[in-house]
């Protein structure tokens, strides 16, 4: 889109009543968002308990019960050294078991529901903006069941993807019984988007702000904000009252950060930025590969995560130092892991290298997981990869510069690069900083955490996560109507006046009449006596006219002597206004002198060739 064009047109028909729409809504905007958030809110609660209990009773089941695979938690202090166990007489089991899981969520995915393949937040914000906030009444089901074989298997994912979907699912189940408009629906599914993910991450306010901020690379929608706020907050309490208060890490006392650091939280920012590219480039050119590839569609899922498999099984038996560390790390969400970082201090050099390598492993593990298909969120893989990155650089950086980094400092530079690479891939920085303080209670850390985010953001530039993203409000088709019509607000009539309207006198014949309209190019003639404009004729005037007639009845009898008329100086909004209240293509312009003199016409069509290139003009 060129710079000061406006939005593509949608419906012309439709201007002026999205612009009343706009003027009129703040009246009822409060009752409508308080009644979207709280029926939100309450269901997407609810569902939150369940996909929890659902991928706990799961991944207990096949994880610990029959693999004997004792997953490091999180929400609870690390008790020891190593929190977590495996049989290695049955680790390699885990491979069939992701296979399972696959071959399930790809015949849910393949004969079911497409769109519940892959992470499910693009689908969302797909939804938003093309699809009028539609999404079928099946899709939370299905997201449920197949996001919970994916991860309760074990694959490389989070939460929030499928929460989002599952949640826009609910808000867009509820336009019908609410009676809402589309555009009412399309916040009401991003509130169901905020909703879930407020709930099962315990962090209203910044998925509140993430389900507005996600939407787009560089812009908020400000109309989500507010009903999304009322159903997050509505979930949480409920989740919270089945499954606790708490963060969802807890991190040791007296983390804080020195003005002299703040160089190291840039080179934390920059290396996040760089490993957030790995990132994207990891996924999305897997997922190319998964499409590409000649095998039966049902089965691309396992696939993927047979292969993830098969590099955890090797690596945790070539690999099998500080209890299989680099295997076990890449199992599940991995929130566990960092949950016993943020407890870390210092650490031997090898254990070290082990954290560095878990990065590439995590990212190498999500790509195959959610990029062959396997229904699991990139949020939570990202908050595992950035905690590692940051508790990589400075433990790295203590290695060669001891004076800068204590024990206690391995925790704030985890906590950062959390915030720092996911918000700079997620195009959704300040949602994400919101959303890691309340998850690990560290607000002490917003300035570091500022500098970081801002670096990580620009490092990455055009890359990131969500390909539905939009650059800004004017380049959504949500907005269309709404952003035409403030273009056509301040646009003068004359810039899109055709002066070539026929005229017939009023003493001329209908047939004449009706010989000159038939040439024309517009719909509509303009009646003269004297030189002086007195009326219009339109083609249903002549054709009400029996043929008998035509030829010795005066025009002047059938003319309109009161039409609507605009002057040079109106806007193209008012006559897009006019032609829709009375039903007309084309509308006559008038000087405002007296007596008034014809200018020319406007069309429907001048109005939309005028918006599609503004700096062309319609002249000729």
């Amino acid at each position: 889109m060129t710079s000061g064009a406006a939005p593509p047109l949608g419906d012309p028909g439709r201007i002026s009543q999205g612009l009343r729409r706009l003027s009129s809504g703040g009246a009822r905007s409060l009752y409508r968002w308080a009644l979207i958030g709280v029926s939100v809110g309450i269901i997407a609660g609810i569902v939150a308990i369940a996909f929890f209990e659902a991928l706990t009773v799961v991944s207990n089941g096949l994880l610990g019960g029959l693999l004997g695979i004792n997953l490091p938690v999180n929400g609870v202090p690390p008790g020891a050294a190593f929190s977590w166990s495996t049989d290695p007489h049955r680790f390699f089991l885990l491979i069939g078991i992701l296979v399972l899981g696959g071959l399930g969520t790809g015949l849910l995915i393949r004969f079911v529901a497409p769109e519940t393949e892959g992470h499910g937040t693009d689908q969302s914000i797909r939804a938003f903006h093309r699809g009028r906030g539609v999404v079928r009444y099946r899709v939370p089901a299905i997201k449920f069941l197949a996001s919970t074989l994916t991860l309760g298997t074990g694959g490389s994912g989070g939460r929030e993807g499928p929460t989002a979907q599952i949640g826009s699912g609910l808000g867009s189940f509820l336009a019908h019984p609410l009676k809402l408009t589309t555009q009412e629906r399309r916040v009401a599914m991003m509130a169901g988007v905020g909703a879930g993910i407020g709930a099962i991450f315990k962090a209203p306010f910044g998925a509140a702000l993430l389900s507005s901020e996600i939407l787009y690379l560089s812009d908020f929608e400000p109309e989500v904000i507010m009903p999304s706020i009322i159903a997050s907050v509505i979930s949480y309490s409920i989740f919270g009252s089945v499954e606790g208060f708490g963060p969802e890490f807890v991190i040791p006392g007296g983390i804080g950060w020195t003005p002299a650091q703040l160089p190291v939280y840039a080179l934390l920012g920059l290396v996040a930025g760089l490993f957030g590219i790995l990132y994207v480039v990891s996924f999305y050119r897997t997922r190319a590969f998964f499409r590409s590839i000649r095998v039966p569609r049902v089965a691309v899922p396992a696939a993927g995560v047979a292969l993830m498999g098969g590099v955890l099984a090797a690596l945790y038996y070539l690999v099998p130092q500080y209890q299989h560390f680099l295997a076990v790390g890449a199992i599940g969400i991995g929130y566990g892991v960092v949950q016993w970082m943020l407890f870390q201090g210092h650490l031997p050099l090898f254990f070290l290298l082990l954290v560095v390598g878990l990065i590439f492993v995590k990212i190498l593990a999500t790509s195959l997981t959610v990029g062959s298909g396997g229904s699991a969120g990139l949020f939570g893989p990202g908050i595992v990869i950035g905690a590692t990155i940051g508790f990589s650089v400075i433990s790295l950086m203590d290695l060669a510069f001891p004076s800068l980094a204590a024990p206690q400092d391995v925790t704030a530079f985890a906590i950062i690069g959390m915030m720092a690479f996911f918000g700079s891939v997620s195009k959704a920085p300040i949602a994400v900083i919101l959303m890691v303080v309340e998850m690990t209670g560290s607000e002490a850390l917003l300035v570091p955490a500022m500098v970081a985010i801002f670096i990580g953001y620009y490092v990455t530039g055009h890359y990131h996560l969500y390909e539905e993203q939009v650059e800004n409000r004017l380049a959504s088709p949500s907005h269309t109507t709404e952003y035409f019509a403030e273009f056509l607000r301040h646009m003068p009539t004359s810039r899109a006046l055709d002066p070539q309207v026929a005229t017939v006198s009023a003493t001329a014949t209908v047939e004449a009449a009706g010989f000159a309209l038939s040439h024309s190019t517009l719909p509509v003639l303009a009646v003269l006596q004297e030189g002086r404009l007195v009326g219009e004729v339109r083609l249903a005037d002549i054709l009400g006219v029996p043929p008998r007639l035509r030829p010795t009845q005066p025009v002047g009898s059938i003319a309109r002597e009161t039409f609507p008329t605009l002057t040079p100086d109106s806007t193209l909004l008012e006559a897009v206004g006019l032609m829709d209240a009375e039903g007309v293509e084309a509308v006559l312009v008038v000087t405002p002198t007296h007596p008034p003199q014809l200018a020319g016409a406007v069309t429907r069509e001048r109005v939309v060739n005028f918006q599609r290139s503004p700096g062309a003009g319609n002249g000729g």
